[in-house]
């Protein structure tokens, strides 16, 4: 029996999640969770977050008018060095589209618009079949013999993002490791001084590239600096620097992670259940979002008054997550409930709203090329028998760290 709190509405019951990353899979846990409360909080950094569990809640939450996203509503024991939101930078200085509302985030979504544009996405769908066939020519190159065998993660599923994220901002070759390194920290340690150090890192790296632009290609950034130039400006270098953050972290990370969930669920199928067709493809990746967001719990909201959900309340100013882990899966489906055949129906994992992802046209289009490419070419392709698929995730975000495969 959940308490009623002085307004007659539900008090959520305590429940946890795994707050700090960790070499595990954080979804058994999340699903759990939700099996408690429609609404349920969490001990998080020594107060209390809230978290929305239930489908039909999630999309309530995702368009509630009272939860908001603006970044001068978060508090202040939220703001923790080494967390991306406690990194995220003085509103005057620059906003994110993820963390603002209203004209801000308005102005910021119309400017990202225009790179996103439908045409630029079909030309960068033809230098991502670039890159996917190179890694692919490598992979075929450096393995021979019937037990070949590679971690797809470090060998094909992460390169690829990581490659195209570089060339689409216009970064220079040597910038994609440093990337990788970064934000392998930045996500997922759990050394939080390290995380802090690693935050400063990047952004010191980007502001090199956007003050002395001279050894980067043409790219977004170049885009961006030549909006930020001259009396009528339509962005501030502040606002470059800022927003090229935000494009690695979203741009790359959680693509990888899809490539390698999609892959992971192909091979570990017999060929013959294995999506073939081009319209199969698009029906695999959509179920890989379903089943395998990679930000389980993907952006933060706060409330602006008491509100009513479902009969639970959300106390003004709290801090709001919303389960999109549990509200992508009808009652009773359990972590591994992957099945093609539902083309990923329903699912939540770019959001709602005027929130939805900005960029989820290109990342889906990089997954299916990613994922036919790699199945045509490596069609007796299976999972390792003598190595285990590995995980490292949070309550935020998870992925697959480890995919072993045998590729002949």
């Amino acid at each position: 029996m959940n308490a009623t709190t002085r307004t007659g509405l539900a008090a959520a019951p305590e429940t946890g999640m795994p707050t700090d990353p960790g070499p595990f899979d954080c979804m058994p846990q999340l699903l759990a969770a939700a099996r408690v409360a429609p609404v349920v909080r969490i001990p998080y950094l020594g107060e209390h977050a809230w978290v929305v569990c239930d489908p039909e809640l999630v999309r309530i939450a995702l368009t509630h008018p009272q939860l908001a996203k603006d970044v001068t509503l978060v508090p202040d024991w939220m703001r923790k060095p080494g967390l991306m939101l406690g990194s995220q930078p003085d509103p005057a200085y620059a906003r994110t589209m993820i963390m603002s509302d209203g004209e801000h985030h308005a102005r910021i979504r119309r400017l990202h618009a225009a790179v996103l544009s439908p045409r630029n996405t079909e030309k960068w769908g033809a230098a991502v079949s670039v890159k996917v066939d190179g890694f692919l020519d490598e992979l075929e190159q450096s393995t021979s013999g019937e037990s070949a065998e590679v971690d797809v993660v470090t060998a094909y599923t992460h390169r690829i993002p990581l490659a195209f994220i570089a060339e689409m901002l216009g970064l220079p070759l040597a910038a994609q490791q440093l990337l990788r390194g970064i934000t392998d920290v930045i996500l997922y340690s759990s050394d939080y001084p390290a995380r802090t150090e690693a935050v400063g890192a990047l952004y010191g790296a980007v502001e090199g590239w956007v003050r002395d632009p001279a050894a980067l290609h043409d790219g977004v950034i170049t885009g961006l600096l030549a909006s930020s130039d001259g009396p009528d400006a339509a962005v501030t270098e502040g606002e470059v620097i800022v927003w090229t953050l935000a494009m690695i972290i979203t741009g790359y990370e959680t693509t990888g992670s899809l490539i390698s969930a999609s892959l992971y669920e192909a091979l570990r199928r017999p060929a013959a259940e294995r999506p073939r067709s081009d319209d199969d493809i698009t029906a695999w990746v959509e179920e890989t979002l379903r089943v395998h967001p990679p930000f389980p719990h993907p952006t933060w909201r706060f409330a602006t008054a008491d509100i009513d959900l479902g009969g639970y309340l959300i106390p003004r100013g709290t801090p709001v997550q919303v389960n999109i882990a549990a509200a992508n899966r009808k009652p009773g489906e359990g972590a591994d409930c992957f099945a093609a055949d539902r083309r990923g129906e329903g699912h939540l994992s770019f959001g709602l709203g005027m929130h939805y992802c900005i960029g989820a046209s290109l990342a889906r289009l990089e997954v299916q090329i990613a994922l036919r490419g790699f199945l045509r070419r490596f069609p007796r392709a299976r999972l390792s028998t003598g190595a285990a698929v590995e995980w490292e995730s949070e309550w935020m975000i998870r992925r697959m760290s480890v995919l072993p495969a045998v590729l002949a």
